[in-house]
């Protein structure tokens, strides 16, 4: 019995492995095709941005890129 539990523990590990793989590769492919599509001189992060972070994170990084954007504009 021990090692039916120790097997299927280690196939749930195993499928959430493959689930952070996959989610991983898929990120890694939107992200692609959006400099496929131009979107690196429009956008100001990659769709895996606002996937991978908070609304509240999303909103502090997006104020602070806008700030830092516009203190080098500032001094050109």
């Amino acid at each position: 019995m021990r090692i039916m539990a120790v097997a299927r523990k280690c196939i749930s590990t195993l499928k959430k492995i493959k689930r952070k793989v996959m989610f991983k590769i898929k990120l890694w492919e939107m992200d692609r095709l959006w400099e496929l599509m131009g979107g690196s001189c429009w956008g100001l992060f990659p769709p895996s941005f606002y996937y991978t972070h908070t609304e509240e994170e999303i909103e502090r990084i997006t104020k602070e890129t806008i700030e830092s954007c516009k203190k080098m504009l500032d001094e050109f």
